[in-house]
């Protein structure tokens, strides 16, 4: 095994050019582009040759707290890079995170267009979302954040289970998404322009600014637009990222940052299905209100703190606030009756006010057991949620209009006038207790293991109801110690074998937003074994990774046949390989592939007294696989595209339908103008696959993802 280092305090990045605060700030106007380097990630990125990243050297965060690089950590972790999002043109966080193995979207705008399958699992409850390494809790199913690609530096993934990293609801995935932040010795500005399809207009802008050998300030902003390819379904973002860092010695750093974010995301919500098939016809008509409304506010302020308090101990700190601000105001479910028209439901105006306070800190030590490296970590971190929730809605249809036809549907305006059905203020408490260890046994063999102590308090207040309920309250606790354990063994220099099991707990509802029928639920409880091997070939051209897992979850919510009690009996489980390929083979070309084989069932679960013990969990496909290839084949020239495959789907665990299978083709040609000019086409689902369906929204409703769409756009940096 290689000797670990020790933990950086910064990652520096050294570009050299003159820009001055005054001209940083005039030039945010303009357009172009930046790569941004990682370390220990090897990048390709002059136009003229291939682009490529080989990521089995570089630290991977989601994966440890340890620094461990993604070919010593004993479980699947990927990477993908700020120069491989901006070659693909993914401006959305899920189509960045699609692109790596066994992830499949299952997003729509009600859970925030985030939301991904994984080995086996489906949903927010499975998966936790990091920002920056702060984690944002769920509320209702519904993760907003981050909003949009620009301001990212790379994105992290850990498949299977993460407790140990982040605490209950990681079972399936963690992802971890790393902005720009501001580094000490370079200065640099990176922007670009676009006009596409669908009435696409965009611009962003970002730069670094040294202001001092101790002081440097980054800001990235972007300006999204689009009308989208469904009517009535515009969409508009705002992002800006800000950090300031401050290094007055080597051994110490502060980093503040503040990021924002305003979207008013499409108000779509699915084409209806007639005769149970999606017409042609009908996928560009939107049924909601002629006043739908989506918006997401999100604030996120931080202060990230790093003391190597000596050659051995580093001591490590995130406090945090978060504020998240979302409204719904939608018509949202709308059947096909058989006659021609189609049956309006689910008034929904929703109103979530979201704050989150909270702290995470750790120290880390590098020290020896005899002949034996070690490294170890121990921290603490605190939360505190106040969540105020409100809904309105009816899902009995409106005096206005019970149904419309399927074809030249009126206009409809929201009602004067609903009901109140759910009104409350939630304050949750969460403390954790973690540790993470790396022990070199040998020369060849390491074990990485480690812990993790959560606990939960909740307490919500239910105001006056339509129902004519009073004023209730009620508490709700939990706490769960998940852990791992890691063997790697080093059989050469470039080639690594593993085998890990670990625990996991997820909670059986948003921990955030408990109703009374859930609040003496425990939590469901997972394991995962794992075993792999990850090498490098080709004289570090080429690096694969193949990992089997298999994992059990207890304790899903189950209602006992011929009763009305429900009871945590339910056990589902999964098992399958992953695979994933890179090569830069040649000069000019670069290769990345992936894919993933999942088997996914119900060992014990009950849906109306039937026993559904052998089906599949909704929106799991069996089969799932990308490529990308990227190719130059003159000077200044760079070619470049993908094919995204996802398998069917079961539409829902009575298995009585399927979501179609959809290969999806993404192309795009990149032309250097001149030294910082850089000119790109870009052509999305370029075959117009018309099955893809990225999610079902409701019974009779597919959430279609955008028809074959152009793109042109030009960078500047310097």
């Amino acid at each position: 095994m290689s000797t670990v280092t020790r933990y950086p305090l910064l990652q520096t990045h050294m570009q050299h050019s003159r820009l001055t605060p005054l001209a940083l700030a005039l030039m945010l106007a303009s357009t172009g582009v930046f790569a941004a380097d990682n370390e220990g990630v090897e990048e390709i990125v002059v136009i003229g040759q291939g682009i490529g990243t080989l990521r089995l050297n570089a630290a991977n965060g989601a994966g440890s707290r340890l620094g461990l690089s993604a070919l010593d950590t004993p479980a699947s972790v990927d990477l993908v890079t700020r120069t491989e999002i901006m070659a693909k043109g993914d401006y959305s966080a899920i189509d960045s995170i699609t692109r790596t193995a066994g992830l499949s979207s299952t997003s729509n705008n009600g859970n925030g267009g985030m939301q991904v399958s994984s080995r086996g699992f489906n949903g927010h409850g499975t998966t936790v979302n990091t920002y920056d390494g702060t984690r944002l809790y769920i509320t209702a199913g519904t993760v907003t954040f981050p909003a949009d690609t620009w301001t990212l530096d790379r994105v992290e993934v850990l498949r299977g289970a993460g407790s140990v990293i982040n605490g209950v609801g990681a079972l399936a995935t963690t992802i971890n998404y790393v902005p720009r932040n501001a580094t000490l010795g370079t200065e640099s500005f990176d922007s670009m322009a676009a006009l596409g399809s669908f009435g696409l207009m965009r611009i962003a802008a970002g730069g670094n600014q040294a202001f001092n050998e101790q002081v440097a300030g980054r800001l990235d902003v972007a300006l999204t637009e689009k009308d989208g390819y469904v009517d009535r379904a515009d969409e508009e973002r705002q992002v800006v990222a800000t950090s300031l860092l401050w290094q007055p010695i080597e051994d110490f750093s502060m980093r503040f940052s503040v990021d924002y974010a305003n979207i008013d995301a499409a108000p779509y919500w699915g084409t209806p299905l007639v005769n149970g098939s999606a017409s042609d016809s009908l996928r560009q008509q939107n049924y909601n209100y002629a006043d739908g409304k989506v918006n997401y506010k999100d604030v996120w302020a931080r202060v990230h703190t790093e003391w190597q308090l000596s050659d051995s101990v580093t001591f490590r700190n995130d406090t945090f606030v978060i504020n998240a601000d979302r409204e719904w105001q939608n018509l949202e479910e709308y059947a096909y009756n058989g006659k021609g028209r189609l049956d309006l439901g689910g008034y929904y105006g929703i109103v979530h006010d979201q704050q989150q306070v909270g702290t995470r800190g750790d120290l880390l030590f590098s020290n020896s057991f005899g002949d034996m490296d070690n490294r170890f970590t121990i921290g603490a971190e605190v939360n505190s949620v106040e969540l105020n929730y409100l809904n309105n809605f009816n899902t009995g249809g409106f005096d206005v209009a019970e149904s419309v036809p399927v074809f030249n549907a009126p206009l409809i305006n929201r009602p004067a006038a609903v009901f109140t059905q759910l009104d409350y203020s939630t304050d949750t408490s969460q403390y954790g207790f973690f540790f993470d260890d790396v022990l070199e046994l040998s020369d060849r063999f390491s074990v990485v293991f480690g812990g993790r102590y959560d606990d939960f308090g909740y307490d919500r207040v239910n105001n006056a109801q339509v129902t004519g309920r009073g004023r209730s309250q009620f508490d709700a606790g939990f706490s769960k110690f998940t852990w791992r354990a890691g063997l790697v063994f080093e059989a050469s220099d470039t080639l690594r074998l593993y085998a890990q099991t670990s625990t996991a707990a997820d909670p059986v509802t948003s921990p955030i937003s408990i109703n009374l029928a859930n609040a003496d639920f425990n939590l469901s409880e997972g394991r995962q074994y794992e075993v792999g091997m990850k090498q490098q070939f080709m004289s570090g051209k080429g690096e694969y990774t193949l990992a089997y897992f298999d994992i059990e979850k207890k304790g899903l919510v189950t209602r006992l046949p011929g009763t009305t009690i429900s009871s945590q009996i339910g056990q589902q489980s999964s098992n399958g390989f992953e695979v994933t390929l890179r090569l830069n083979p040649l000069e000019r070309l670069s290769i990345d592939m992936n894919a993933a084989f999942i088997d996914a069932e119900y060992d014990k679960f009950f849906v109306g007294g039937v026993s559904l013990a052998g089906n599949t969990p909704s929106e799991v496909p069996d089969t799932t696989a990308n490529v990308w290839v990227n190719y130059a084949p003159i000077d200044k020239l760079q070619l470049g595209a993908g094919v995204r495959y996802v398998a069917e789907r079961y539409r829902n665990v009575q298995n009585t339908g399927v979501l179609p299978s959809y290969s999806v083709v993404d192309a795009a040609a990149s032309w250097l103008m001149d030294e910082r000019t850089t000119l790109v086409l870009r052509a999305r689902n370029l075959t117009d696959e018309k099955d893809y369906v990225l999610s079902e929204y409701s019974t009779d409703q597919w959430v279609f993802s955008e028809p074959r769409a152009y793109e042109l756009s030009v960078r500047y940096s310097f």
